[in-house]
């Protein structure tokens, strides 16, 4: 599967993210009273300190694309316990259908204004990004879909073109984004915690992305009494995805699912 050729580059993302958190953790004081709330993303509310989180799984851009995988990390630092930023990359990559394989990248740089309570978390994020798409010919097809495809048909009119082309248009946006994210987290008292977020997002390709995130946490601090000490939060998540695009004539909503893990230090 030729998007498992997208791994090395991630598992190098991956190794700098924890690299950098567990070189923080055995400085970390005793974080036995602090919060400890999961959020979208691979992410916590912890009011102090850095969380980096790493997660990967399966995108379905469209019934009529094939899935592709899709890694994602991210790094937080808490600058006070009502303001956090850091920066976030995702990169999606497989065979798309037939004709095209895919490499995307998104990079994000945001921030967080938090209100939290004692297990329960909610944030306000404005967020700044930039996307790339490495191939060529996928660039092709959308700067060409008036015109023909390969095998001579039209696309004019909605005509033979228009599967491959939604596909495409999936991952057809270049350059500079701006948006903004409302998001919230629920700790239970022992092992779970449940977390959401509404994402909003306009790309200056004159495109707007809409996304949904469900997720379930499992609490690795409340069964290991040494990351209770060390570690101000350590999940488990599983992180659902509805995403939309709007103004590229593509109704279909896209799907993902991702295993995540979150280190707080």
């Amino acid at each position: 599967m030729q998007f498992l050729y997208i791994l090395p580059v991630f598992v190098r993302y991956a190794i700098i993210l924890l690299l950098a958190g567990v070189s923080f953790a055995f400085a970390a004081e005793s974080a036995d009273s602090v919060s400890d709330i999961p959020l979208p993303k691979q992410s916590a509310y912890t009011g102090k300190g850095f969380t980096v989180g790493i997660g990967m799984g399966v995108f379905d851009a469209s019934e009529k694309c094939d899935c592709v995988g899709i890694w994602q990390g991210q790094a937080d630092y808490f600058y006070t316990p009502w303001f956090s930023g850091g920066v976030e990359v995702r990169f999606f990559g497989g065979e798309m259908d037939s004709r095209t394989s895919i490499l995307y990248q998104r990079y994000r740089l945001f921030g967080k204004f938090h209100l939290a309570f004692s297990r329960f978390s909610m944030y306000l994020s404005p967020l700044v990004g930039l996307e790339t798409t490495d191939i060529s010919e996928l660039r092709e097809q959308w700067e060409n879909r008036s015109g023909t495809v390969d095998d001579g048909e039209s696309t004019q009119n909605g005509s033979a073109g228009d599967s491959l082309t939604n596909c495409n248009k999936m991952f057809s946006l270049e350059g500079f984004s701006a948006g903004l994210e409302f998001g919230m987290g629920y700790a239970f008292p022992k092992y779970l915690g449940v977390f959401g977020s509404v994402h909003y997002e306009h790309n200056f390709s004159h495109s707007q992305l809409l996304t949904l995130t469900p997720g379930l946490g499992f609490n690795l601090r409340s069964v290991w009494d040494w990351a209770k000490r060390n570690n101000y939060a350590l999940w488990i998540t599983v992180e659902g995805g509805f995403q939309r695009y709007f103004n590229r004539g593509v109704s279909d909503w896209n799907k993902m699912l991702i295993l995540g893990f979150v280190l707080g230090i």
